[in-house]
Order: structure tokens, then C-alpha cells, then sequence
């Protein structure tokens, strides 16, 4: 039996693939809502940029800036610098008709984890396209379609004590470290947005989405001891792998408790639903949001449970904007994303066997930049 969320992600697909495959590259929401901030889509993005926009911004998270010490409730991560955050994005949107959107985002972003740090590349685009104009109670409704993803090059990890990893291995080879080459996440999304038009100054929007996660990869290697000798396992997850010394010497060992195809590779289907608000007042426009994400991943989180191991499928984002305007075509911003998981919705590559932990922790990030539109 198929379960819920691939149930609703096929009536969702039938309901719209004739209208998707003519809309795909025909519309976009506006740049403020790209990735990762689908928190604050719009049914009506000319509302706030009537014919284009581009924001430039800076993204953080570090200590100094965790006010409300959030970080500190998973126990893996607290006084580490796991967690620290730092990034820039460049995003830009166009209004092709009057009722099409295209869009796009690039971020860079460095993330750090116990003890090493790891630079990851974002991209979005998206097309949007409003299937009805609102009026009076009526909400506007708009479709919006996504491709997006994530990828790095080499992502790794010392591990001085870590008990759990260190089970997976053969008697009498010690894990030192681990290795996953470029990892990437690969994603399709459609998003259905309502949006009302409350008060001259004030807006509301609601919104569902569905999707599916791709994860790939290219090598998981690591370093062992054994017999007091240093290793390399060039290909972890056979029943017949082979660790090198420095000298050339070899031994045999099967690691196959680790399937690495499930773990580090896994697919998944995901829904999403939120309301944002927006208030303008003035030079100012006010944003607050609100997200609900799920995802069911094929085989990764079952084999976490067998094991006993943390495993997170559902987050919940807050998100806040204040906009002023210096001028008449440009602004300046800052938001913050409050949520009670790491982001593995917006980056689900960090998602797996040897970083499922340290997904549990509330996170928040920080952002600032400018906004020009036309």
C-alpha cells in the first residue's frame, strides 16, 4: 500500500502535470521568496516589485549572534562550533506576463560541524503563474513549479569517540574518520498559493506544496586503526572492502553493516503548508511566516530506528522580515528563520547516517542585504 504522502503527491501531479509541462519555464515568485524562504510565497508578488526584482544577501549564525541560546538544546552540538553558519546569496525575479514569474537563486554557504567545516552550493529556479485573480472573498490562486538543490565537494568527519558509527565497523578496526564525496540533493517541488488582500495595507497567503528529494553521491571512504597501524578504506560499504597502509600493505574487512545506498543516497517525497502575512505601512513592509515540513525518506530513517538511532522527519520554521526603503527602487532588509530542526528541508543532503543527530537541535539564522526592484 502506498503511503500518505506519495498518495497526495500523485493526486497533486495528475491534477496539474498538463498545466505544469506548459508552465515550467512561464512563471516564478518574487526573489525574496526563493529558497530557502518559501515561508513568505505570494499568490501576488508585483504587489511588492511590479516588474522585477534582485536582492543580494548576507546569512549567519554563530555564537555572538545565538541570543536566545537554541543551539544549546542538542547536546552533540552545545559548546561546539557545530552549527556556525555563514553565507551569501544572489537571487532575481521577472515578471514575464502579467500573471507569469521567473525566478532564480545561487547561494554559497559554509556550515560547520563538530570539529570541521563544509562549503556547500544552492541553486533555485522557479516558475509561477496565477491561475485566478482574487476579488472580494475570493483568494488570487497562483502554481508555482521548482527545481532546486545542494552539492559539495568533500564532506567529512574526525570521529575521536563515536559510539554508535563505531559499532558498524569490523572487530578490531577503530574508525578515525569519514569521508563523503560530492555529496548532491536534487529536488521538484509544486507549490499551490491562496492569497487575500485583507486591508489596503495588509495581505495574507497560504500555501501546500509537494515534492521529491533525490540524494547521489561519489565515494564514502575513511581512516581506521588496526594493530596499532593506520588504514585507508577506499570504498566503505562491501563485505569485502580493502583498507591501504601508507607502506602499500592491505587487509580484508567487511563493512556491508553499512548500506551506504540507503544511507548516504536515499529518496523521499515531502509536503509542506504555511500562512504569511505582510503589513505595509509607510517606507516599511513587515513579513512574519509560518512552515510546516514533512518528508518521508526510503530506507535511511527505517534503518536509524533498527539501529536506535535519532532520526527527524518533520521541522517547523518561523520566519521574520523587516524591509525599509532608502530609496524609491531600493530597500534594505533583515530576517531571521527560527526552526526546531537543523534546515534539513532547505538542504537535505545534510541529512543522513552519520549527521542524523545533529539535526535535532533548534537552529535559527540571520540574514541581512539589499533589494532593488523595478
Amino acid at each position: 500500500m502506498s503511503n500518505p504522502i506519495q498518495s497526495v503527491l500523485r493526486v497533486a501531479w495528475g491534477h496539474f502535470k498538463k498545466q505544469a509541462l506548459g508552465l515550467l519555464f512561464c512563471g516564478a515568485a518574487v526573489a525574496a521568496t526563493a529558497a530557502p524562504l518559501d515561508a513568505f510565497l505570494s499568490a501576488t508578488p508585483e504587489q511588492y516589485a511590479p516588474k522585477g526584482v534582485l536582492e543580494v544577501g548576507s546569512d549567519h549564525m554563530n555564537e555572538p549572534l545565538d541570543f536566545f541560546k537554541i543551539r544549546d538544546t542538542n547536546a552533540l552540538a552545545a559548546g561546539t562550533q557545530a552549527g556556525d553558519y555563514q553565507g551569501a546569496h544572489v537571487a532575481g525575479a521577472w515578471r514575464v506576463t502579467d500573471s507569469a514569474w521567473l525566478s532564480g537563486s545561487l547561494w554559497q554557504r559554509r556550515i560547520s560541524g563538530l570539529s570541521e567545516s563544509y562549503n556547500f552550493s544552492s541553486w533555485r529556479a522557479s516558475g509561477q503563474y496565477r491561475l485566478l485573480v482574487g476579488t472580494g472573498h475570493v483568494p488570487a490562486l497562483a502554481l508555482r513549479l521548482s527545481a532546486w538543490g545542494n552539492q559539495a565537494g568533500d564532506v567529512g568527519s574526525s570521529f575521536a569517540v563515536n559510539a554508535g558509527v563505531q559499532a558498524l565497523m569490523p572487530a578490531g578496526f577503530l574508525l578515525q574518520s569519514i569521508k563523503v564525496s560530492e555529496p548532491v540533493d536534487n529536488n521538484l517541488q509544486a507549490d499551490l498559493v491562496a492569497g487575500w488582500k485583507l486591508t489596503p495595507t495588509t495581505d495574507l497567503d497560504v500555501l501546500l506544496s509537494a515534492g521529491s528529494t533525490r540524494l547521489s553521491f561519489g565515494q564514502l571512504s575513511g581512516s581506521v586503526l588496526n594493530g596499532g597501524r593506520a588504514y585507508q578504506f577506499d570504498a566503505i560499504g562491501n563485505p569485502s572492502t580493502v583498507a591501504t597502509a601508507a607502506d602499500g600493505s592491505q587487509v580484508l574487512a567487511n563493512t556491508s553493516k553499512i548500506h551506504v545506498a540507503d544511507e548516504l543516497a536515499w529518496r523521499g517525497n515531502f509536503l509542506q503548508a504555511g500562512i504569511n502575512a505582510a503589513w505595509n505601512h509607510g517606507p516599511w513592509t513587515m513579513r512574519a511566516g509560518y512552515l510546516w515540513y514533512a518528508v518521508q525518506r526510503e530506507g535511511i530513517d527505517d534503518i536509524l530506528a533498527a539501529r536506535g538511532w535519532s532520526s527527524y522527519s518533520q521541522t517547523r520554521t518561523i520566519a521574520l522580515e523587516a524591509n525599509y526603503r532608502i530609496r524609491p527602487n531600493l530597500s534594505i532588509f533583515a530576517r531571521s528563520q527560527l526552526s526546531d530542526t537543523l534546515i534539513f528541508n532547505e538542504m537535505p543532503v545534510l541529512y543522513n547516517t552519520f549527521s542524523a543527530d545533529l539535526n535535532g537541535g533548534k537552529y535559527s539564522i540571520y540574514s541581512v542585504g539589499l533589494r532593488a526592484d523595478f
